[in-house]
């Protein structure tokens, strides 16, 4: 047992944060452990030679500002010295870290710890309690974790605001912490930003845009209206707009009127890190506040920015990219200009594995004066017939969109029939492998090429699911073509936009004959048509 000593230098720490439950607010205060600390210090004939608080942080980190100065300074001191705390919880709610620190840092280094309430005093040996009583300061903070979990899920599954800001575009209503209101100073160049988007602007280009302008980035603007911009030293560069954060806004299905959570989260109670959660775990609850961007955008939009735009070996842009896809496999088309010739697209699975698909080569050119040349076939027609070429492409819709689904669920079935085949075939062959009928470079052989099969198969199957559902869609949706196709009556020349606005993709078939007997199928789906016609290249 060490001797007792009278005037035993102290230091004497205080902790307050949400961890803490409502009815220990009043007796965990910071004032309130101060003051009991000094009376114990002076009642004990310590000497107090430093006072520590962290306020707001919780006890599950020890990566605390004023904890670290203080472990610092009595690791610092040379003589044997002490910190004493209200309770243990104070120090820490992490049991491995408490224990680390009060059975090897702290003895090592001559520092004494101190529990008061805990009856906790390491100048003597009665401290068997200890790690029981540390392991349950943990597990209140996982219990009381799991609490304010459950109580943020329910609120944001009742379509209640749970940050801690208000998206850019959104305030927070003084009246009502979890109610958005449109803020009237930045929802303006949000939907400044979908526009530009809408028009064929990359999100590098919307940010050059912005930084041109002088608009503050949403972080900047939120420490100009608490006052804290021009005493910040976090903004050397405030307009400083780039590509992620725009592509973060024109993504958010906020701007619909829709409340979004539990889009991050902390990996646990005791590591406060932020993580992504899958996509298909977020919440959504649809029509909570009002919206700054309507329907009909917000999908253009997502449509210009779901597609990577990668540099390609062409030197040429291709206003077509995400568009182009085989009918056969599914799978979008490649663009290249094979040995330096003109650019083209080709089948990419066949570009792989010649043996899976078929070229479907077309040349950019062509396609391009194909699809204008659909594009304005529509437009003169409309001219020309007026309601007569209304009425038309109505029955046409409803009369074509029927067709083609029918064939795409005939296409669906022998897809999913050939999927199951394949799965018994893979069975059999595991049999023989097994029996030591097939050896195994053979069945690694085999069995791979089936797998590739089925792959594709599999990407088809979803991709006829999608076309049939696409196509249901627009049997209702002429009027909203036609309202879109006059807005390109006077245009003479193809661009990303017009393609984007009018197209949902572009089937190129495999093209038969040769020379002057050749002859290609390109079937243009337009977004709000279905049974379109096809041009014939």
């Amino acid at each position: 047992m060490l001797k007792q000593q009278t005037k035993l230098p102290v230091r004497l720490y205080a902790r307050l944060s949400k961890d803490d439950g409502d009815a220990d607010k009043e007796s965990n205060s910071i004032t309130n452990q101060l003051q009991m600390l000094r009376y114990h210090a002076k009642e004990k004939g310590f000497e107090v030679i430093g006072e520590y608080v962290d306020d707001g942080i919780s006890g599950t980190t020890f990566d605390r500002p004023d904890l670290n100065r203080m472990i610092k300074d009595a690791m610092e001191d040379t003589r044997p010295t002490g910190i004493m705390v209200k309770d243990m919880s104070r120090f820490g709610r992490n049991n491995a870290m408490f224990m680390y620190y009060v059975e090897e840092i702290f003895p090592n280094n001559d520092i004494l710890f101190i529990a008061l309430n805990d009856d906790v005093d390491t100048r003597f040996d009665e401290n068997e309690m200890m790690p029981f009583k540390s392991i349950m300061n943990e597990y209140y903070a996982r219990d009381t974790s799991k609490k304010i979990r459950s109580v943020k899920k329910t609120m944001a599954l009742n379509g209640g605001f749970c940050g801690s800001f208000a998206p850019y575009g959104y305030m927070v209503d003084p009246k009502n912490k979890r109610q958005l209101l449109v803020d009237p100073e930045t929802a303006p160049t949000v939907k400044h930003i979908f526009e530009l988007s809408k028009q064929g602007n990359s999100v590098h280009q919307i940010a050059r845009a912005l930084c041109e302008d002088g608009i503050l980035i949403p972080r900047a603007y939120r420490a100009m209206k608490n006052g804290t911009l021009d005493t910040s030293t976090g903004f050397k560069f405030p307009t400083d707009w780039v590509g992620k954060n725009v592509k973060m806004i024109l993504e958010n299905q906020v701007y619909l009127g829709h409340m979004v959570s539990h889009k991050t989260q902390t990996k646990s109670f005791k590591n406060k890190k932020l993580v992504s959660v899958p996509k298909e775990e977020w919440i959504i609850v649809r029509n909570t506040h009002e919206a700054i961007v309507d329907e009909e955008t917000f999908e253009l939009v997502q449509k210009f920015i779901s597609v990577k735009k990668r540099p390609n070996k062409t030197g040429r842009p291709n206003m077509f990219v995400g568009l182009v896809k085989c009918p056969d496999c599914g799978r979008n088309m490649a663009f290249s200009n094979p040995n330096g010739r003109e650019p083209r697209f080709r089948c990419r699975t066949y570009a792989r594995n010649s043996n899976l698909c078929t070229t479907h080569a077309i040349s950019y050119d062509a396609l391009q004066q194909i699809v204008m040349g659909d594009i304005q076939k529509h437009i003169k027609s409309m001219e020309a017939l007026g309601d007569q070429f209304i009425e038309e492409m109505h029955e046409l819709s409803e009369k074509g969109g029927g067709q083609k689904i029918k064939q795409f669920r005939q296409d669906l079935e022998i897809a999913e029939k050939r999927i199951a085949e394949i799965d018994s075939v893979i069975m059999k062959l595991f049999e023989q492998n097994a029996l030591g009928k097939i050896s195994d470079e053979r069945f690694e052989k085999m069995s791979s090429a089936y797998e590739n099969e089925q792959k594709e198969l599999t990407q088809k199957r979803n991709d006829l699911k999608a076309r049939i559902i696409a196509e249901e869609k627009k049997t209702q949706s002429t009027n909203q073509f036609l309202e879109t196709i006059r807005k390109y009556e006077t245009v003479t020349e193809l661009n990303r936009s017009m393609l984007v606005e009018l197209i949902d993709n572009i089937y190129v078939y495999q093209a038969e004959g040769t020379g002057k007997d050749r002859k290609q199928k390109v079937e243009i789906n337009y977004r709000f048509l279905a049974g379109s016609q096809c041009g014939i290249a």
